[in-house]
């Protein structure tokens, strides 16, 4: 394995020497054989020579002339080998460096060894500081990846430099086995670097592809040839042309055999070419004006609804060669969308067409769930392809929230066949509805809360009025529930507005707000707060929301103007108070539902609802809008347990008295505005901040009304 310090200190240049060199050599040999074949080889064929001595001779000279030629070309194959190995060395160095100066810009150390360190005091002063371990684990996370950047730089220049290797060990072999003369020089050496690693990769795929296994030295060798193939956009489409749609996916199913094998010994060697050959296709694809594009998207249709399989046990492309895909995760926008779309038109075509039957370890059966799931790391293509764009015409979120019949399991018993739904359905979609909305990869780290892209904002506009569109947005898809609610969870702002009948009217808009790069949800309020219903289900989900709905408020607060309690600045603060009662009101009535909707399991929801949210706010940390310091500090200094309040409702709502308890559930909405005023060091007791929390009592029962007539409306 090349080291960190030979990628960075070995001396180049030598190389270009040692290409003059063997250019020189090769001059050589031409002139040696223009000498042989003029002053030699010239006598046993111009006709002055003759019997059974020169008939003899003829085949000797012109063996030792083709050798003199293949000497030439041999090491005219090598210098440009050469050559081509320092300029690509020459290239991954500065790559190298540029990690490095990019980690020492994010105030970190590289060694001459490459080890990264931090730059963090570890003085006691500094051990004090109250926000020391936030900043040493922030620290050592930015270590560890900046560490992972630099070993993927110095792995690159690794795989090159095995790369090399191979290429000149395979240009100074005798190819011809039939010429009479062993081990005689390479009169088909290749001297381009990229192309010898090509052919080599190819020799190894149609070698498992034909069911062989490969020996110890092929074994260690393919991983790094398939990565340096995969780093190439002209040795991977190379390489999947002559492949072809078909190959690949043969190939992939034999990896995923023998990965999957209980060979131990071997199965990190496969996962690793898989791995390769996944990045081979994302390399291959990236382009989708080059000719080879167009050529592998018509073959991959065609393999896609073959089936690799039996009759009784059908194994069809698009399955395999999405699996496959799921060992990268670096495709361009145009190839998942355009793959998206030949899914949807085959499995229109060919209805029932996924099935599954019985388990076929490492391949999905549903491709185009396990593709939205590649698409969502991808946030840019999940938003294009998801996105119904401002006309309306783009339908893919309905068909996949309503009118697709999802794939299901099918199992042959006695006498009879029994059908039933994939529990892992939806899952994939769920996760790119989420980074179609948000921009961001799913469950990653939350910014500040909005505002979004047009197209970002019309996915989730439309997936909530497709979940809502008969009403029932209060039922959803478990493996749904999550990644909606934390798309949700990144409108915040805008959830906020809609639940206090800001900005856009109560009956929402079929359009959304705003534009370019300032847009928001418009939808109507009952839709949302059914679609919170439905996502409520989850308790881990629901703390998060109402943790970052609380954490908003705190923020709506802050924003407050800071007078005395008289004039302008009571008005001021009861518009404040109204937005946060009305919001919690709605929040604690949805919290209530579920309760009423579980009795078996209340209990259990109501405790796991408060660990999330209160006890375990670290695991939702990641999961809060940036907030202003004021706010932070208020959200932080909260410690009232909500999951009371939603309880009280709960109990409330199941006496039929609503109507006559408006304080039931109001002690966390007190709490808010009474650590606003202590942060503001103002007394709780002044005419102002009694009126914020009459104002929030008030809004706080509309609010509760609201969500009750969306859930559960008059009969």
């Amino acid at each position: 394995m090349l080291t960190y310090h030979q990628a960075m200190t070995t001396d180049l240049s030598s190389l270009t020497t040692a290409a003059d060199k063997w250019d020189a050599a090769a001059k050589d040999f031409e002139g040696i054989q223009k000498t042989y074949d003029s002053q030699v080889k010239s006598v046993g064929f111009d006709g002055s020579w003759t019997g059974q001595a020169n008939l003899y001779a003829q085949p000797n000279m012109q063996q030792t002339s083709g050798q003199y030629a293949a000497a030439a070309k041999e090491a005219r194959a090598i210098a440009s080998l050469l050559r081509d190995a320092q300029a690509q060395f020459t290239d991954l160095r500065s790559k190298l460096k540029s990690v490095v100066a990019e980690a020492e810009k994010n105030g970190l150390k590289v060694s001459n060894d490459g080890t990264v360190s931090s730059a963090v005091p570890t003085d006691r002063a500094a051990m004090h500081d109250p926000d020391y371990q936030a900043v040493l684990a922030k620290e050592a996370s930015l270590r560890s990846t900046w560490a992972q950047n630099i070993a993927d730089a110095v792995q690159a220049f690794d795989d090159a430099d095995q790369g090399v290797k191979m290429a000149l060990t395979s240009a100074v072999k005798d190819t011809d086995l039939f010429d009479g003369n062993p081990n005689s020089f390479n009169a088909q050496a290749e001297g381009d670097l990229e192309k010898a690693e090509a052919k080599e990769t190819i020799r190894v795929a149609e070698k498992i592809r034909s069911g062989k296994g490969l020996d110890a030295n092929e074994l260690a060798e393919a991983p790094w040839l398939f990565r340096t193939v995969a780093q190439d956009k002209k040795a991977s489409q190379f390489v999947l042309d002559t492949i072809g749609a078909d190959g690949t996916i043969e190939l992939s199913n034999r990896l995923n055999g023998l990965a999957g094998s209980g060979d131990k010994a071997h199965k990190q060697a496969y996962e690793a070419i898989q791995s390769a050959l996944a990045g081979t296709v994302s390399t291959a694809t990236q382009d989708p004006k080059s000719p080879f594009y167009d050529k592998w998207r018509e073959g991959l249709r065609k393999a896609g609804t073959k089936n690799f399989g039996s009759k009784t046990d059908p194994v069809y492309g698009y399955p395999s060669f999405v699996s496959l895909m799921e060992h990268h995760d670096k495709y361009g926008k145009r190839f998942l969308n355009d793959l998206g779309d030949d899914i949807i038109a085959a499995e229109k075509k060919h209805q029932d067409i996924w099935t599954k039957w019985r388990d076929h370890p490492g391949i999905s059966n549903d491709p185009l769930d396990h593709l939205l799931g590649v698409m969502s790391k991808n946030p840019e293509a999940a938003t294009s392809f998801l996105d119904p764009g401002a006309n309306g015409k783009n339908d893919h979120l309905q068909y996949l929230l309503k009118d697709r019949h999802w794939p299901r399991i099918t199992v042959n018993g006695p006498g009879m066949l029994a059908s039933r739904s994939d529990p892992a359905s939806e899952a994939g979609l769920g996760l790119a509805i989420e980074a179609a909305a948000t921009g961001r990869e799913p469950d990653s780290a939350m910014g500040k809360p909005g505002p979004h892209q047009e197209g970002q904002a019309r996915v989730l506009q439309q997936t909530i009025s497709i979940l809502d569109a008969d009403g029932k947005g209060d039922s959803i898809a478990a493996n749904l529930r999550k990644p909606i609610g934390r798309a949700l969870n990144d409108y915040v702002a805008d959830t906020h507005s809609i639940f206090n009948g800001q900005d856009s009217p109560i009956a929402g808009s079929k359009d959304i707000r705003g534009s370019g790069n300032n847009a928001h949800i418009a939808n109507a309020q009952a839709s949302l707060i059914r679609v919170l219903r439905g996502v409520a289900d989850d308790d881990e989900t629901f703390a998060m929301l109402y943790r970052s709905e609380n954490a908003y408020m705190a923020g709506v607060l802050s924003s407050g103007e800071n007078r005395s309690d008289t004039g302008n600045s009571i008005g001021n603060w009861n518009n404040r108070a109204d937005e946060i009662g009305g919001v919690r009101g709605i929040y604690n009535s949805v919290g209530a539902d579920v309760i009423l909707d579980n009795r078996d399991n209340r209990v259990a929801w109501a405790n796991d609802t408060a660990r999330y949210g209160y006890h375990g706010l670290g695991t939702l940390a990641n999961k809060l809008p940036i907030l202003p310091d004021e706010a932070q500090r208020m959200v932080d200094s909260l410690t009232y347990e909500w999951s009371k309040d939603v309880i009280a409702e709960a109990n409330n709502r199941a006496r039929m008295e609503g109507s006559q308890h408006y304080a039931v559930g109001l002690d966390g909405t007190y709490e808010i505005v009474d650590r606003w005023a202590d942060g503001r060091q103002i007394d709780r007791n002044t005419v102002a901040v009694e009126s914020m929390r009459r104002q929030a009592k008030n809004s706080y029962s509309a609010g509760r009304d609201a969500a009750l007539d969306a859930l559960r409306p008059p009969a």
